[in-house]
Protein backbone atom coordinates (compact mmCIF):
# COMPACT_ATOMS: atom_id res chain seq x y z
CA UNK A 1 0.00 0.00 0.00
CA UNK A 2 1.42 3.46 -0.74
CA UNK A 3 1.52 5.76 2.25
CA UNK A 4 -1.56 8.43 1.45
CA UNK A 5 -0.87 12.19 3.03
CA UNK A 6 -3.90 12.65 5.86
CA UNK A 7 -5.17 15.97 5.58
CA UNK A 8 -8.23 17.26 8.23
CA UNK A 9 -10.12 20.22 6.06
CA UNK A 10 -12.32 22.78 7.90
CA UNK A 11 -15.14 23.99 5.88
CA UNK A 12 -15.74 27.91 6.44
CA UNK A 13 -18.02 28.57 9.24
CA UNK A 14 -20.70 31.16 9.19
CA UNK A 15 -23.27 32.08 11.52
CA UNK A 16 -23.51 33.86 14.67
CA UNK A 17 -20.74 33.27 17.32
CA UNK A 18 -18.50 31.42 14.78
CA UNK A 19 -16.19 34.12 14.39
CA UNK A 20 -15.61 34.60 18.07
CA UNK A 21 -16.61 37.64 18.77
CA UNK A 22 -19.48 38.28 21.06
CA UNK A 23 -23.10 38.09 19.60
CA UNK A 24 -25.96 40.76 20.05
CA UNK A 25 -29.19 40.14 19.11
CA UNK A 26 -31.83 42.17 19.66
CA UNK A 27 -35.47 40.95 21.44
CA UNK A 28 -38.48 42.48 22.12
CA UNK A 29 -38.60 46.55 22.37
CA UNK A 30 -36.74 47.26 25.17
CA UNK A 31 -34.21 44.16 25.88
CA UNK A 32 -31.17 42.97 24.18
CA UNK A 33 -29.54 39.73 24.88
CA UNK A 34 -25.58 39.61 24.92
CA UNK A 35 -24.10 35.74 24.36
CA UNK A 36 -20.86 35.68 26.03
CA UNK A 37 -20.07 32.09 25.26
CA UNK A 38 -17.66 30.16 27.59
CA UNK A 39 -16.12 31.97 30.50
CA UNK A 40 -14.56 29.95 33.73
CA UNK A 41 -16.10 29.52 37.62
CA UNK A 42 -14.39 31.81 39.93
CA UNK A 43 -13.42 34.36 37.18
CA UNK A 44 -14.01 38.12 37.18
CA UNK A 45 -14.44 39.61 33.76
CA UNK A 46 -14.53 42.96 31.66
CA UNK A 47 -16.51 42.86 28.82
CA UNK A 48 -16.77 45.24 26.59
CA UNK A 49 -19.34 45.87 23.30
CA UNK A 50 -21.24 48.30 21.32
CA UNK A 51 -25.05 48.16 21.03
CA UNK A 52 -26.70 50.48 18.61
CA UNK A 53 -28.03 53.43 19.86
CA UNK A 54 -30.28 56.08 19.09
CA UNK A 55 -30.69 59.93 20.46
CA UNK A 56 -33.43 59.98 22.96
CA UNK A 57 -36.89 61.53 21.33
CA UNK A 58 -39.83 61.99 23.08
CA UNK A 59 -43.43 64.26 21.98
CA UNK A 60 -41.83 67.17 24.41
CA UNK A 61 -38.62 67.47 23.01
CA UNK A 62 -35.14 66.27 21.57
CA UNK A 63 -32.26 65.34 24.05
CA UNK A 64 -28.42 64.92 23.83
CA UNK A 65 -28.67 63.68 27.26
CA UNK A 66 -25.93 60.97 28.06
CA UNK A 67 -27.54 57.17 28.84
CA UNK A 68 -28.20 56.61 32.76
CA UNK A 69 -27.30 53.84 34.41
CA UNK A 70 -30.38 52.66 36.19
CA UNK A 71 -29.31 49.14 38.09
CA UNK A 72 -29.40 48.53 41.41
CA UNK A 73 -26.05 47.64 42.76
CA UNK A 74 -25.30 43.91 41.65
CA UNK A 75 -22.07 42.24 42.71
CA UNK A 76 -22.31 39.83 39.83
CA UNK A 77 -22.48 41.99 36.91
CA UNK A 78 -22.21 45.99 36.73
CA UNK A 79 -21.76 48.37 34.28
CA UNK A 80 -17.99 50.06 34.72
CA UNK A 81 -18.03 52.57 31.76
CA UNK A 82 -20.82 54.10 29.02
CA UNK A 83 -19.18 55.67 26.38
CA UNK A 84 -21.62 57.46 23.59
CA UNK A 85 -19.70 56.82 20.31
CA UNK A 86 -21.41 57.89 16.30
CA UNK A 87 -24.49 55.89 16.34
CA UNK A 88 -23.88 53.48 19.37
CA UNK A 89 -23.14 53.20 22.80
CA UNK A 90 -20.04 51.18 24.03
CA UNK A 91 -20.60 49.50 27.51
CA UNK A 92 -17.79 48.00 29.15
CA UNK A 93 -19.09 45.77 32.33
CA UNK A 94 -17.28 43.79 35.30
CA UNK A 95 -19.06 40.20 35.43
CA UNK A 96 -18.37 37.62 37.69
CA UNK A 97 -18.80 34.02 36.85
CA UNK A 98 -20.10 33.11 40.34
CA UNK A 99 -22.00 29.34 39.60
CA UNK A 100 -21.96 27.18 37.02
CA UNK A 101 -23.69 26.02 33.76
CA UNK A 102 -25.97 28.36 32.65
CA UNK A 103 -25.45 32.08 33.97
CA UNK A 104 -27.74 34.92 33.13
CA UNK A 105 -27.16 38.69 34.78
CA UNK A 106 -28.90 41.55 33.69
CA UNK A 107 -27.83 45.58 33.16
CA UNK A 108 -30.24 48.35 32.75
CA UNK A 109 -29.68 51.48 31.03
CA UNK A 110 -31.86 54.82 30.18
CA UNK A 111 -31.65 57.59 27.25
CA UNK A 112 -33.15 59.91 30.16
CA UNK A 113 -34.70 60.19 33.48
CA UNK A 114 -38.54 59.96 31.49
CA UNK A 115 -37.09 56.91 29.13
CA UNK A 116 -38.08 53.38 29.66
CA UNK A 117 -35.33 51.15 30.24
CA UNK A 118 -33.01 49.23 28.14
CA UNK A 119 -32.35 45.51 30.00
CA UNK A 120 -29.15 44.09 28.34
CA UNK A 121 -29.39 40.27 29.24
CA UNK A 122 -25.95 38.76 29.46
CA UNK A 123 -25.80 35.00 29.01
CA UNK A 124 -22.59 32.93 29.56
CA UNK A 125 -21.85 28.82 30.11
CA UNK A 126 -19.60 28.68 32.67
CA UNK A 127 -17.19 25.62 33.41
CA UNK A 128 -16.90 24.61 36.49
CA UNK A 129 -13.28 23.47 38.03
CA UNK A 130 -11.06 20.86 36.41
CA UNK A 131 -13.93 21.33 33.18
CA UNK A 132 -10.74 22.92 30.86
CA UNK A 133 -10.62 26.37 29.64
CA UNK A 134 -12.47 28.45 27.29
CA UNK A 135 -11.24 30.51 24.71
CA UNK A 136 -12.65 33.92 25.68
CA UNK A 137 -14.35 35.97 22.22
CA UNK A 138 -13.46 39.52 21.47
CA UNK A 139 -14.07 41.99 23.98
CA UNK A 140 -13.58 39.90 27.13
CA UNK A 141 -11.08 40.02 28.84
CA UNK A 142 -10.08 37.89 32.13
CA UNK A 143 -8.50 40.20 35.27
CA UNK A 144 -9.00 37.65 38.24
CA UNK A 145 -9.35 34.99 39.80
CA UNK A 146 -11.39 34.80 43.36
CA UNK A 147 -9.58 33.52 46.05
CA UNK A 148 -11.81 30.13 46.85
CA UNK A 149 -11.02 28.67 50.63
CA UNK A 150 -10.11 25.40 50.94
CA UNK A 151 -12.82 22.67 51.00
CA UNK A 152 -10.45 21.88 54.73
CA UNK A 153 -11.14 25.63 55.93
CA UNK A 154 -14.40 25.23 54.66
CA UNK A 155 -15.02 21.70 56.95
CA UNK A 156 -13.27 22.99 59.83
CA UNK A 157 -15.56 26.33 59.96
CA UNK A 158 -18.57 24.15 59.58
CA UNK A 159 -17.00 22.08 62.62
CA UNK A 160 -16.37 25.03 64.65
CA UNK A 161 -19.76 26.40 64.23
CA UNK A 162 -21.36 23.35 65.00
CA UNK A 163 -19.18 22.56 68.01
CA UNK A 164 -20.34 26.19 68.87
CA UNK A 165 -23.71 25.58 68.37
CA UNK A 166 -23.46 22.35 71.10
CA UNK A 167 -21.84 24.05 73.71
CA UNK A 168 -24.20 26.96 73.95
CA UNK A 169 -27.40 24.41 74.08
CA UNK A 170 -25.84 22.61 77.13
CA UNK A 171 -25.55 26.18 78.73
Amino acid sequence: MADKEHHVHFSGASGPGKDNKIVIQPQRHGQIDVHLGFLQLHHRYHIEFSIPWDLCIHNERNSNEPAIITECHNPYCHIIELTHEKESLKLKIEFLAYKEKILKEEVQIICCKAGIPLIIQLNARVLGKDKGTPLLRTGIHNIGLLKQPKEDEVLGTKLKASLSMRNQEDL
